[in-house]
């Protein structure tokens, strides 16, 4: 069964059986904070300065 990634569609194998017909997505995880002035968030990470119109969350 190929699958949409990316809005590319990839005819690579997924294992339906195993899952039993449903797609297991991994666990998602923060990259990068967005904090209004660019210091690092409460991780400790870094992070990226607000913009006006920049990003959409």
């Amino acid at each position: 069964m190929g699958q949409l990634v990316d809005g590319v569609w990839q005819d690579t194998w997924y294992d339906t059986k195993s899952t039993g017909g449903r797609f297991k997505r991994s666990v998602s995880a923060f990259r990068n904070w967005l904090t209004a002035d660019g210091a690092a968030g409460p991780s400790g990470e870094g992070g990226f300065a607000a913009e006006k119109d920049r990003y959409h969350l």
